[in-house]
């Protein structure tokens, strides 16, 4: 089962040994030595496990904060180091599930960090998932019509192999077909994991009364069909990083655990090859048919009030902006304007007020639209660079 962690810790010691323990339980964590970055890592990505030995008291309270306000991570679970029971309280009430105190010894983190690792196991195992191999249209910030492959389902969410790596916290919206089913499920999800392979984790947003009706029909005949054990062992290949090709495979009907004929391996591994090709064929010719192409830039989940008007029109809607980058943003609305609509859009936060002109570049009736910037000017860029700068700093401004 694949966990994830992100570990601040200032002393050398103590993260030696917290690290050592990480590798040793299998869990892979993302090392921050600084508070404002860990701020925004927070904001960005979801982890399973967020453990704080910090400097001073103060910071660990702030990133507590910072990461319970978050959608991401507030369910995330916390271990906190400490020096004594001054503020044991305080961090409690801030959901700190387990405390470790100084000095770190191994044998201490281990059992700590091995108690936290079942606890999350047992709820990660919560909802029954069932195995799907099937193809989904998908569209998310400027990208429209991407296929992707359904790896496993539940009733809140599912693992999606999307081939290539997401903008972080990501909304995105599918349209698929559930086997032996003759209707298709449109649904809405955010990006909550996600891992080198393209494979990603997906907690359902909004799923209207139609499709939610299939997909609870279509789960319900599945789990019945399956045994019980058989659907703990798709559960627990499914959690480690598995390639789509290989999914593939295990879902015709071999068993877990065994071992392959070589000619099915080099068979996957000829395909694998292949589908690696193509991807890097279609995104090369994407970049020589679209040079203004900015997906590649970062992108910074968030949520800011804003009005945006069909330009040249006096009518205001208001929506809000949900994901930023130095090339574009996605806009939350109810009633999209069509792709290729010219918009001037007018942004306000308490330190900022701009207005910015850009093209509807994917419509998603229902949700809202996904708008390319036209930056014209140097003046232009430089706000843009500066309303990016607040989202990405404004966790660790708020703590400062």
């Amino acid at each position: 089962m694949n966990l994830s962690s992100i570990l601040v810790c200032a002393d050398e010691a103590a993260s030696a040994v917290l690290r050592e323990v990480l590798e040793e339980l299998d869990i892979r964590f993302e090392l921050c030595g600084d508070v404002a970055r860990t701020a925004v890592r927070l904001a960005q990505e979801r982890f399973d496990l967020i453990v704080l030995d910090c400097e001073k008291q103060s910071e660990v309270l702030v990133l507590l904060e910072e990461s319970r306000s978050t959608r991401a991570n507030q369910s995330s679970m916390a271990v906190v180091v400490v020096s004594g029971q001054e503020s044991i309280r305080q961090m409690f009430a801030l959901g700190v599930n387990f405390v470790l105190y100084r000095p770190v010894s191994r044998e201490r983190a281990l059992s700590t960090l091995r108690a936290a690792q079942a606890v999350l196991r047992r709820d990660k195992r919560r909802k029954a998932r069932a195995a799907v191999h099937t193809h989904a249209t998908v569209d998310y910030a400027d990208v429209t019509q991407a296929r992707a492959t359904l790896v496993d389902l539940a009733e809140d969410g599912m693992a999606v192999n999307f081939g290539e790596k997401l903008p972080p916290t990501c909304k995105v919206y599918f349209q698929f077909q559930l086997p032996g089913q003759t209707s298709s499920l449109r649904l809405s999800g955010q990006v909550m994991w996600q891992d080198w392979s393209g494979r990603a984790g997906v907690q359902f947003v909004d799923v209207p009364k139609a499709s939610r009706r299939l997909l609870d029909e279509w789960l319900k005949k599945k789990l019945e069909d399956a045994p019980k054990l058989a659907l703990m062992e798709d559960r627990v290949e499914i959690e480690h990083s598995i390639r789509p090709s290989e999914s593939s495979v295990a879902m015709e009907g071999h068993p877990a655990g065994k071992s392959k004929p070589e000619k099915s391996s080099r068979h996957s591994q000829l395909v694998e090859e292949h589908e690696a090709k193509s991807r890097e064929a279609r995104a090369l010719s994407r970049l020589r048919s679209e040079p203004g192409n900015r997906r590649g830039q970062t992108r910074y989940a968030c949520r800011i009030g804003a009005e945006v008007y069909q330009q040249g029109s006096r009518v205001r809607n208001y929506c809000h902006l949900s994901d930023l980058s130095p090339g574009g943003c996605y806009l939350e609305m109810p009633l999209a304007f069509p792709a290729g609509t010219p918009v001037e859009i007018i942004v306000r936060t308490h330190e900022i007020k701009m207005r910015l002109s850009g093209q509807v570049r994917a419509s998603h009736p229902g949700y809202g639209m996904g708008v390319a910037f036209h930056l014209n000017t140097k003046d232009e860029r430089q706000g843009v660079q500066q309303l990016v700068d607040f989202v990405a700093a404004s966790a660790a401004a708020e703590g400062s």
